[in-house]
Order: structure tokens, then sequence, then C-alpha cells
């Protein structure tokens, strides 16, 4: 028998104790990495990403907002962010140079045949107090359900007196809600089809979804057109014809300040109060300027 020494039996049982301690660490190891993994997923390592990939994902799908039971989303974004997005897209339609805006082959004509109409805005306090008056022809055959809904209004001259309460430069000029509460319209009509680009110059209305056309409508007023706003569905009902130098010193420096929620609810009283420098829509009627005279 051979007999094993006392310090050669000591060192063998340090060695397995040693196995057994590195196969703990090897596991402990793979249990912290794991849950760590976990961890990571559920508090997003990476929220400016996440973050910034949600935004993009709005930004396609924005809309003007018109909403009386709400104000803008968020009105950084809206300005900033809408504005850039695809904004380029199709510029060659969207082309149409410094005044009215581009003019395809419809079968309409500017004479107002067609059932479309010319009316007259005349514009008060603008950029230096100035006055101006902006003529505008509808085209049906862009947009019928919304020229209909738009000769109804100007019938009854529901503008007059409404601020352009919403004005981002080198995008769009928003107006339409009354200057008295009690004129409020709550008729709601469906989408056209888009046949006509969100040109320079052209008169669409402001929605807050699918089918919510009421009575808020913007002038586009960038150089190379909003065309992203094709694909979101505002379908052009007319287009300004002269005076488009006129929009263009509407007062802006407000931005979208005003709040729609307190316009629906107090009208021009709350906005003369707040936001006196607000250029707005003197008087409406159906002809150019010369034929009044």
């Amino acid at each position: 028998m051979t007999q094993v020494k006392r310090g050669n039996a000591r060192t063998a049982v340090m060695t397995r104790k040693q196995q057994r301690f590195s196969l703990f660490k090897i596991v402990s190891v793979v249990m912290g990495i794991t849950l760590l993994v976990v961890l990571l997923m559920q508090n997003d390592p990476f929220p400016g990403v996440r973050k910034a990939a949600m935004r993009h994902r709005r930004r396609q799908t924005e809309v003007i907002a018109s909403s009386s039971e709400r104000d803008f989303r968020n009105p950084t974004e809206t300005v900033e962010e809408i504005k850039t997005e695809k904004i380029d897209h199709n510029s060659e339609e969207a082309a149409a140079g410094d005044g009215a805006a581009a003019r395809p082959d419809t079968g309409g004509d500017s004479s107002g045949n067609n059932g479309g109409r010319i009316y007259t805005l005349e514009l008060a306090n603008l950029n230096d107090g100035k006055k101006g008056k902006v003529v505008i022809q509808t085209r049906p055959e862009w947009s019928p359900l919304g020229v209909e809904h738009f000769h109804e209004l100007m019938d009854i001259e529901f503008y007059k007196d409404a601020k352009f309460f919403r004005v981002v430069n080198d995008f769009v000029v928003q107006f339409g809600i009354p200057a008295l509460p009690k004129n409020k319209k709550d008729t709601v009509i469906r989408d056209d089809p888009v046949v006509q680009t969100n040109a320079r110059g052209t008169l669409t209305y402001a929605t807050s979804g699918k089918d919510t056309r009421t009575t808020q409508l913007f002038i586009n007023t960038r150089k190379g057109g909003n065309a992203f706003l094709d694909k979101q569905g505002f379908s052009p009902i007319g287009e300004v014809i002269e005076g488009m130098e006129y929009v263009d010193q509407i007062y802006a420096k407000y931005g979208e300040k005003p709040n729609q929620g307190k316009i629906q609810q107090q009208g021009n009283a709350y906005l003369d109060k707040e936001f006196p420098l607000l250029s707005y829509i003197s008087t409406t009627y159906q002809g150019t300027p010369g034929d009044r005279s």
C-alpha cells in the first residue's frame, strides 16, 4: 500500500476547492450578464434614439390641426419638423414662383367657370399696419365638396373679421375660427381625393384627421410648395390669383402662440387682448376689387 503523505493530500483537497470556486464564478458572471441584459432591455439604454424614432414616425403622419376640442400638438414639432420633413419631394410639381399657385390643365379657367368663383379678401393689420386685397379663385375640379362648403360660408360672410391665428414663416398662414363664438359652424365634410398639389398660394382646409374638414383653412406660403401634405390627404380647394404679396405680409411674430381652445370659447375678445397685432380679414365679397368700383 502506498502511503499518501499529508502534504500531498492537502494539496489535492485545495485543488478540488479551487475548481468548485472557479465554476461558481463562471455561473455568477453568466447570471450577472443575463440580468444586466434584461434590465437594459426594460430600461431602454438608448432613450434618445427611441424618442428620435418616435418623432420621425409622428412627422410622417402629422397634420395641421384644427380641432375645437384641443390645441395643436407639440407646437415646436408642428412648426419645425413638419416644415422640413419630406418638404422637397415633388418639388418640380409644386414649384410656383413668388405669385399664385401652379395651375395644371384641369378644365377650369380663371374666370370662375366650371362652377368656380372668384372672391376678394380684404386684409387689415398687416406688417406695419398696412392693408391689402387678396383675390382667390375656387377650383371645384380639385375639391368639389370642399369648394361647395367654402361657397356656403362665403355667402354668409363667415370669415369677416377672422384672424390669422397661426402663421408659420415659409409654411402656412391659417384662419377660420369665427370672430364671435356664437357664429361657430359644426358642419363637418368628407375629404376629397387629392388631385392638386399644395403649391404656394393654394387654399386648403385644415383638419384634425380623416373627414374632419369644418371651417379652418390655410394658405400655403412656401415658395417650393408643401407637397408632402398631399400624401396626408390635404386637398386644395382654390388658389390666390392676385395679392400673394399681401399674404406674405401677414403678421407672423406670434407664430402658434394663440390657443385655439380659447379662440373657440372667446373669439376675437381673447385675441384682441392677448395678441393685438394679429392680421385679419376685414371684409369679403364675391368678385374682384374692380367689380366693386
